[in-house]
């Protein structure tokens, strides 16, 4: 009898777009025509789709293709896509500057409950815990088969040792459904509070047992940014709930941490896969530790999410690394999306949105 394998999931995925089609999407003007937008839409091959009005339906026709590729070969099942809550003051009023990014939480789970979708894309809500409504939205999009929530402190102005926090944590620990919170540096999105990055910010999440996923893993991104490397290795040390993903580990800012996370004794274990959708990963930044023949094949994947996998495989992150995400996710809803290993994927369609 053939034993079927766990799935393997990439946790950390962006969708995003211009609210071409009605999707609610949004992008500061200025943050889309940024040289770091520019090229990675150059590199999506979608740079002038918002010119014909579509920015949004090509950006996930896209996502879609690079899991298709990735399920086809069997490296890589399903994916978390993520929502983007809007900035809220300390009042919970909606912050009136200083959003560059919006996904709502109704365009992420739209997303995943297309027939060309289910099973491939699941939905992590983002809601902002100062939100009035924060425990009856965060109880709402669990219901509707949340896998995480997703925070980015840092940039959301939201402290994460707030006391608004802990009814929310209390419903994440009671429904088993991780929280996925950005540490260290961050250079997409304004970084309004720099000291959240700090795996130590979550903390109390991680006293009232919520499963804390620390994005990154409080890595350095930027050449002068903090460096909290060390505090989650720490927390990951002490929490059995504590655990940090891979997101854009094959970058430029990321790739320089690689070696230091697989030495540290028992916190490759404690790490789950994430690629950081949409950044193009690429294998030239571990060139010293490839070679230039397994770099050049590397580089060549397609598949942004397939490459990403493979790189990191080459560098020597154990198999489970790509297997925990499925254990990690709230498991009532994986099951409700039913995420299979090694199905065959559908072929994506042309996606209209009303």
């Amino acid at each position: 009898m053939t034993t079927a394998r766990t799935p393997i999931i990439d946790v950390h995925t962006h969708l995003a777009g211009l609210g071409h089609g009605g999707t609610g999407c949004f992008i500061d003007p200025r943050k889309f025509e940024s040289l770091l937008f520019k090229l990675m839409r150059h590199k999506l091959g979608i740079y002038s789709a918002h010119r014909e009005g579509r920015l949004d339906a090509a950006y996930l026709e896209r996502l879609l293709r690079d899991i298709e590729s990735a399920a086809g070969d069997g490296t890589l099942d399903a994916a978390v896509v993520f929502a983007h809550d809007r900035i809220h003051n300390d009042d919970g009023s909606v912050k009136a500057d200083g959003q560059e990014l919006h996904t709502p939480n109704e365009y992420a789970f739209a997303c995943a409950e297309r027939p060309e979708a289910r099973g491939r894309l699941l939905p992590a809500m983002s809601v902002h815990p100062y939100r009035p409504d924060a425990l009856d939205e965060t109880a709402k999009w669990i219901e509707r088969g949340a896998v995480a929530m997703k925070w980015l402190p840092n940039s959301q102005c939201m402290d994460p040792r707030d006391r608004r926090c802990l009814p929310v944590y209390d419903l994440l620990a009671a429904k088993k459904v991780p929280l996925i919170a950005h540490t260290g540096g961050e250079h997409t999105a304004r970084v309004l509070r720099p000291e959240l990055g700090d795996p130590d910010v979550l903390r109390p999440a991680l006293d009232r047992g919520v499963t804390v996923i620390m994005a990154h893993c409080g890595s350095g991104s930027g050449l002068f940014d903090a460096h909290w490397l060390p505090n989650f290795c720490a927390l990951a040390r002490k929490f059995p709930n504590c655990w940090g993903d891979t997101s854009a580990f094959n970058t430029p800012g990321r790739a320089r941490w690689m070696t230091m996370l697989l030495r540290e004794e028992g916190i490759a274990s404690k790490l789950v896969h994430g690629s950081d959708y949409p950044v193009p990963p690429t294998a030239w930044w571990s060139l010293r530790q490839l070679g230039w023949g397994q770099t050049r094949r590397l580089n060549r994947i397609w598949s942004y999410l397939a490459r990403d996998v493979e790189i990191k495989r080459a560098r020597g992150f154990p198999e489970e690394v790509f297997t925990n995400a499925a254990r990690v996710l709230a498991p009532g809803s994986l099951a409700r999306w039913q995420v299979a290993a090694g199905s065959k994927p559908e072929m994506h369609k042309v996606l209209k949105f009303s």
